[in-house]
């Protein structure tokens, strides 16, 4: 006798041993008793057969090929059967075994997806049967063995445990052969129920949890199926974000979720960025997203953790989900969760990368011979108008003696190379007069005729002269280094289903193209999770980072104002003070040996926690975390630095000490109610408390460079020592309910309730309800007969969120930090005056939220994503002026409303996969993502003011708005009006002009007269527009074929204004070369140069920039070694990279890179302030690897 298994994996029989075919004999009776507890209609597939006469092998064979079902039976039971015709289209299991079996000897069981055929009677062998020995193995997703897995027999005392290489051996009742479950758990992957069904050998892989990841949503205070998640709530792919090497979280988010901008604070080394959610809210408070780290909202910056430590990443944007933030979730909500330790044998992962940049886009400056040209004509400019003329400026063409006075200096640098573009005959300097003797040669009728209109004598003959022959020396290419970075991370996780961990240690340092400028971490993390009982968990977060970030001077940008007709070294090839004899002018390559600017950082990020399942449904969750941040800067200048241009050195000594706890005490509590109804409830009660001080000490005139700020006491010009202190608490109480109905009906709602310490106790408390619902409509019939709908839920949502974001003392006033001393009597005595009013009935920001959206899948996943749109209304705070009568300069006070309204988009689509027809073989995936905000003040104060002009803030437009004139380029000899040249009609129109008379020349800048009054004034200034962009996007592409990706990262952005730094057109420094206007050149961008004035009438109307720009952020092509090789090596995983970032910029802006110029509102038409780049982006070009033990 044999018994068989059909396998629809394989396809034919599979004798066992007799001793199992005796065994199954003798189950007839227990079979038939477990017949009555399973559920036929639990089978919901489908079988269609069309069968004459044929045998129960040949039809169990045609169900195996429709269906999951395998079949146990023995050769002697079918033998004795009778063939058998049956007709079924769409029918059950049960309806077709049914005609299979009727009026048939036999009869069947079902238990899960395996039908075993019994005789029908209960005549059985009654011979004792021995226990069943099953063997196996169990493999992780890398099919490498799983030490410590826990195998159980489904309600029984029965189980084992696997070895260190996975293997394992369970003796399996004989009552249990047929209809036991074997039940493989292991913490951190998920669990598996198999049926024995008489088997003796069972091989299975788990799947860790971090691959269904992607399936839960990391919400506030808990987590939800991204089916029931009813709120605008975006994931970020971390592994692909991680694909793109960068210092910290907020680089690496750009672009990466639909509604959120990064723009770089700097591109100095270890400078982070700043994140707008949905735009900006607040006037005068933070508009910078709230951070939570494992569940604890941080106090400090979020650019401290390494990201390689980081396993997902989820942005909460509506106040449907962030208003359990209450206080702290106005501007989003980013939820960050670290990487926990992986259940088995310790494996080790490398990740490490090195990569050398050099600068994207390098300022054109002028080179020697043109900056000769720029500086005459600055003089010929001044000479125009100017009431004293001199002979350095009453001559058009290149001139020896003209030369000279323009050009000589302390040490005659720059004379010496300009006059080396004249044919010299005789130059005397000691006589008097100086004799200047040169080639000459005759003028022509068009320089004469130029002569005669400039007002100058008309010359007959003028200078031979060769620009090119004066030499030029590169100072950009001088101030710049090839910038190198070295990023290494290793990390171990391991563990049993008892007790898992994981560590990691990084090293981080890179060398900034701009000397004296680096950055340097350390990081380590550690994280633990300990289950000494089925209800109960423990667990520790840890992440501790320890950087030095050295800022330096701005070698590059100096540099770029040094004289290129003058070298920076002497003969003996020392560094000179100030190259080009202008005092004014120091050697910027001076600079990284003596400017210093250091940042030591020390951070650190730690939690425990203890999770207890008090009963069924039921758990209590306690956390403690805390957030300690210490800050030590010290700033040096030297006496030759640029900073201190001679004077003697100086420096600073800076500490600042936060230390923030969070207490929060959770109960949860879910339960499902006849199989479609579930709830879980959340209640929180949160204590946070922050306690910061600082202290700075500094000193002029030091006594010894060499100590910098380390012996401040040695100086002859005093110390400065001031202090700082800031305390703030927050006691929080919070409760939320989620409802799903068949999943196909999600309710959720929210309260918090928040009391601050830094507004008035009659302020202090404030509610933030929040409500939302979805409809999973692809659960309803009418969807599911729609087959390329995968997945479809419409999202509502609604909530109030707030904004404490202010200075903590406000409402109670604060006295100056300077001691004042009143006289009584003759007498002096010692007290404070109160420094601002105080202000007991601010209250808090408040923003009200709406949100509509839809998340979809379509023609099996191959194209998904969600669609949102949104409006927030913002009741704002902002600095009110106040009457100089009332002593004090200004006050805050709730005015003000902020609206954003805006839709964004996210999709992912899968445009070829040719990986299910052959591994390894081609795919394509996409993602893209969209958003568009418009953001506007509503109202400035309860007057109904339209414009607060101190701010450039005005009623309709953005926060971030540009207010001036409107450019109309430059005035030109050709632009005639009646009444006279333009000077003439200007004065005539109106009188106010004569004072501007200079402004009306040929060669000035244009305005529009917006009001026609033909007064130039600031009624004529317009908006302009916004530092915000109207909508950014981004594409990803990736590109898989036989183990290697290529993949493309571009990131866009449009509509942004820029303030493009204004060029010095003086004529005594080098700067930026621009395209300016001449009697020969009559350029329309930029006006002539005048060596009177550096800063014309109206220069701020030349300055505004389209900032839009679009950048390939990254192109990656990686390689993948295949296992067949790594398990020669005995290793896991294997990856080789190289990655270009940022290699390409297209942008009508070509000066900077566009993100690199600040935004600034108003710069007043006196100012020399100069908006310059506050750093320069560059491109790298990167060599990864990542290998796992």
């Amino acid at each position: 006798m044999k018994l068989n298994v059909y396998c629809k994996s394989r396809g034919h029989s599979c004798t066992l041993p007799i001793k199992i075919a005796r065994i199954m004999k003798l189950t007839g009776v227990l079979l038939l008793a477990a017949c009555l507890q399973v559920s036929a209609a639990s089978y919901s597939q489908k079988i269609t057969l069309s069968e004459k006469n044929a045998s129960l092998e040949k039809v169990f064979r045609k169900i195996m090929k429709q269906s999951d079902f395998m079949f146990l039976y023995n050769n002697e039971q079918l033998q004795k059967t009778k063939n058998v015709s049956v007709e079924a289209r769409g029918a059950s299991i049960e309806s077709v075994l049914n005609q299979c079996f009727n009026g048939q000897p036999v009869t069947y069981a079902i238990f899960e997806k395996t039908v075993v055929v019994k005789p029908l009677s209960g005549d059985v062998n009654s011979e004792p049967l021995p226990p069943v020995k099953i063997a196996g193995k169990v493999v992780d997703e890398t099919n490498l063995g799983l030490p410590g897995v826990s195998i159980a027999l489904k309600g029984t005392s029965v189980s084992a445990i696997t070895d260190a290489n996975g293997n394992f051996t369970i003796t399996v009742p004989e009552e249990n052969v047929t209809n036991g479950t074997l039940v493989f758990s292991f913490l951190g992957y998920q669990r598996q129920e198999i049926p024995v069904s008489g088997r003796t050998a069972i091989n299975i892989k788990l799947t860790p949890e971090s691959q269904a990841l992607t399936e839960v949503v990391v919400v506030g205070y808990g987590t939800q199926k991204r089916g029931d998640v009813s709120q605008a709530i975006t994931s970020v792919n971390v592994e692909k974000m991680k694909d793109v090497p960068v210092t910290n979280l907020s680089q690496a988010l750009q672009g990466r979720v639909p509604g959120l901008v990064s723009i770089p604070n700097s591109y100095r080394p270890g400078s982070g960025s700043s994140i707008r959610i949905r735009g900006n809210r607040s006037l005068t408070a933070t508009n910078e997203p709230l951070y939570v780290v494992d569940g604890i909202p941080i106090t400090y910056s979020i650019d401290d953790i390494n990201p390689l430590d980081i396993e997902s990443v989820d942005v909460l944007k509506d106040a449907a989900a962030t208003a359990i933030y209450g206080s702290r979730g106005a501007n989003g909500v980013i939820q960050v969760t670290t990487k926990k330790g992986k259940a088995g044998k310790i494996s080790i992962d490398y990740n490490g990368n090195t990569s050398v940049e050099n600068i994207l886009r390098e300022v054109e400056v002028y080179n020697g011979p043109e900056f000769a040209q720029f500086r005459r004509d600055a003089y010929i400019g001044s000479g125009v108008y100017s009431p004293t003329l001199n002979a350095s400026n009453l001559r058009y063409f290149p001139d020896p003696a003209a030369d000279y006075a323009t050009f000589t200096s302390t040490d005659d640098a720059l004379w010496n190379n300009v006059k080396q573009g004249y044919n010299i005959i005789k130059i005397d300097l000691t006589s008097n007069p100086k004799v200047f003797q040169v080639e000459m040669r005759p003028t022509t009728a068009e320089e004469r005729a130029l002569l005669q209109r400039l007002g100058y004598p008309v010359l007959t003959e003028v200078a031979v002269y060769d620009p090119s022959r004066l030499t030029t020396f590169d100072w950009g290419k001088a101030a710049l280094q090839q910038g190198l970075t070295q990023n290494h991370n290793l990390s171990l996780t391991g563990g049993s289903d008892k007790f898992r961990s994981s560590f990691g240690g990084g090293y981080f340092h890179q060398k900034g193209i701009d000397p004296g400028q680096g950055y340097t971490r350390y990081s380590v993390s550690n994280n633990n999770n300990f289950r000494p009982a089925d209800f109960i968990n423990i667990g520790s977060n840890l992440n501790y980072s320890s950087a030095i970030q050295n800022q330096g001077p701005d070698v590059y940008s100096a540099a770029l104002g040094n004289f290129p007709l003058a070298n920076p070294y002497d003969a003996a090839g020392n560094l000179l003070f100030n190259p080009g004899g202008d005092a004014l002018v120091v050697n910027p390559l001076n600079d990284p040996n003596t400017v210093f600017n250091e940042f030591r950082l020390n951070r650190l990020l730690a939690n425990v926690f203890a999770q207890v399942n008090i009963v069924k449904g039921l758990s209590y969750r306690a956390a403690l975390g805390v957030d300690l941040n210490d800050v030590r800067q010290g700033v040096f200048n030297g006496a030759i630095s640029s900073v201190r241009q001679g004077n003697p050195a100086s420096a600073s000594y800076n500490t600042t000490n936060g230390f923030t706890w969070t207490l929060q005490n959770q109960l949860s509590y879910n339960l499902t109610l006849a199989a479609k109804h579930d709830i879980s409830a959340t209640v929180v009660q949160e204590l946070r408390k922050e306690r910061a001080e600082g202290t700075s000490v500094s000193a002029q005139n030091l006594t010894y460079e060499s100590q910098k700020w380390y012996s401040l006491q040695n100086n002859t010009g005093g110390i400065v020592p001031t202090g700082t202190f800031r305390q703030t608490q927050l006691a929080s109480h919070l409760g939320r309910i989620n409802y799903s109905y068949d999943s196909k009906y999600i309710f959720t709602a929210a309260l918090r309730h928040d009391a601050s310490s830094v507004l008035s106790p009659e302020n202090s408390s404030q509610l933030f309800p929040s409500a939302s619902v979805a409809w999973r409509m692809s659960q309803e019939g009418f969807i599911k007969s729609l087959s390329f709908i995968s997945d479809l839920k419409l999202r509502a949502g609604f909530g109030a969120v707030g904004n404490s974001g202010i200075q903590p003392y406000l409402t109670a006033g604060v006295l100056n930090s300077t001691p004042v001393y009143y006289n009584f009597g003759g007498t002096n005595a010692l007290g404070y005056s109160p420094s601002s009013l105080p202000l007991p009935n601010l209250t808090w920001e408040k923003t009200v939220t709406r949100n509509a959206g839809a998340d979809f899948a379509l023609l099996a996943g191959r194209i998904s994503g969600s669609v949102d749109v949104y409006e927030s209304n913002t009741n704002s705070i902002q600095s009110k002026a106040l009457p100089a009568a009332s002593g004090y300069s200004r006050i805050t006070v709730n005015l003000g409303k902020v609206r954003n309204r805006g839709v964004e988009v996210g999709l992912s689509t899968v445009n070829i996969d040719r990986t299910a027809a052959k591994k390894g073989g081609f795919k394509w995936v996409t993602d893209f993502a969209f958003s568009r905000n418009k953001e506007a003040i509503v109202a400035l104060n309860a007057d109904g003011a339209t414009a607060d002009l101190g701010n450039q803030w005005f009623v309709g437009q953005p926060i971030r708005n540009y207010y001036d004139f409107k450019s109309q380029g430059i005035f030109q000899y050709s632009d005639t009006l009646s009444g006279g040249i333009l000077k003439d009609y200007y004065w005539k129109k109106n009188p106010a002009n004569k004072a501007a008379s200079s402004s009306f020349q040929p060669g000035r800048i244009r305005v529009e007269d917006v009001n026609g009054d033909s007064i130039i004034n600031d009624n004529d200034k317009v908006n302009l527009g916004s530092g915000n962009p109207n909508w950014t996007g981004s594409i990803n592409s990736t590109f898989s074929f036989r183990g290697f990706d290529l993949s493309a990262y571009v990131y866009i952005s449009q509509g942004a204004l820029l303030r493009d730094p204004r060029p010095g057109l003086v004529g005594r420094y080098p700067g930026m070369k621009v395209n300016y206007w001449t009697p020969t050149n009559p350029s329309n961008e930029y006006q002539q140069p005048n060596r009177g004035s550096d800063i014309p009438l109206y220069w701020q109307a030349l300055t505004f920039r389209d900032a839009s720009f679009v950048r390939v952020r990254s192109i990656l092509l990686a390689y993948h070694v295949p296992s067949t090789l790594l398990n020669k090596i005995r290793m896991n995983s294997m990856t080789v990279s190289l990655n270009a970032l940022n290699p390409f910029l297209f942008s009508k802006y070509k000066r900077y890179d566009p993100e690199t110029v600040p935004y600034t509102s108003t710069y007043p038409s006196s100012s020399t302030a100069n908006p310059a780049a506050t750093s320069f982006s560059y491109r790298s070009f990167v060599l990864g690897l990542r290998m796992g033990i």
